[in-house]
């Protein structure tokens, strides 16, 4: 299994972490307006809060801040390491942006504005630029204009020392780097620290992570096994049940938790507690 970061180690780059402090209102729209150079009016997340919920999940993608302002619907997405996929990743996830709004019941002409906003710790197109602004363009006559409402900001962190305004150097420069410079940076810093500190946050990250793991491996198990559908399945739940004893045994989550940490029934994770138990 691969080895799950400290909680205690996170910093905001962290998926996790990201997503959690960004559940602030305030702090969201802060970064957005600093990010985009615009005003936000009300800012409001596109899925409802229950519990902890500061992922948006859809059909295999997981949105790491998706909230709106009026017609316009932000993605924000932090990315730690360059997968060379970002071209389809966008297309991806605005497709599933515009087909939930659909689902709802709107019509083309009612979808809303939408904004990707990446924000890379690494160049994904070696340019040395600070951002990457795109939009579908008409090759033969650019002033033709789609009006897809469509735009993704690829933001370069490693560029921070070429962005002139302060406040957008300073957070590029604290994503990239973890150093606080400027007021929001530094909020943003205590934010963290903060969220470090509530107990319950730590339990929900393990669970969290070992969530993630098993989709990615589950499908790289997959990949390599096409065919062997009765050695696929043992293999899955052999990890569960590894997966499963360990969360036992660190005694950070409830049984119920760990049943739906590793999405094996709940009977069978009392039976795996007996286990451990009785061979002490």
């Amino acid at each position: 299994m691969k080895k799950i970061k400290a909680f205690e180690k996170l910093e905001f780059y962290d998926d996790f972490m990201f997503g959690l402090v960004m559940q602030d209102k305030n702090l969201c729209r802060d970064v957005l307006e600093c990010l985009l150079g615009i005003k936000i009016r009300h800012l409001e997340y596109a899925e409802p809060q229950k519990d902890f919920k500061p992922l948006y999940t859809a059909h295999g993608i997981r949105l790491d801040v998706y909230v709106r302002d009026g017609n316009t619907v932000y993605d924000v997405e932090i990315q730690n390491r360059n997968e060379h996929d970002m071209g389809k990743r966008t297309r991806y996830y605005q497709s599933m942006m515009d087909a939930d709004s659909l689902l709802k019941g709107h019509v083309y002409s009612e979808l809303k504005k939408i904004v990707i906003v990446f924000l890379c710790r690494f160049d994904p197109f070696k340019k040395g630029i600070p951002w990457y602004t795109v939009t579908r363009i008409c090759h033969e006559d650019a002033s033709v204009n789609l009006a897809d409402a469509a735009k993704d900001i690829i933001f370069n962190c490693t560029a921070y020392e070429k962005v002139v305004n302060f406040e957008q150097r300073a957070l590029l420069k604290f994503i990239q780097t973890g150093c606080a410079e400027s007021d929001l940076t530094r909020r943003l810093n205590d934010m963290v620290e903060k969220q470090k500190k509530i107990e319950a946050n730590k339990k929900l990250y393990f669970t969290w992570s070992l969530h993630d793991y098993d989709v990615k491996n589950e499908g790289i198990r997959i990949g390599r096994r096409e065919g062997r559908k009765s050695g696929r399945k043992e293999g899955i739940e052999a990890n569960k049940l590894e997966n499963a004893r360990k969360l036992l045994a660190m005694k950070l989550l409830t049984h119920e938790q760990i049943s739906e940490a590793v999405g094996l029934p709940l009977e069978k994770i009392e039976e795996l507690a007996l286990e451990i138990n009785s061979a002490k």
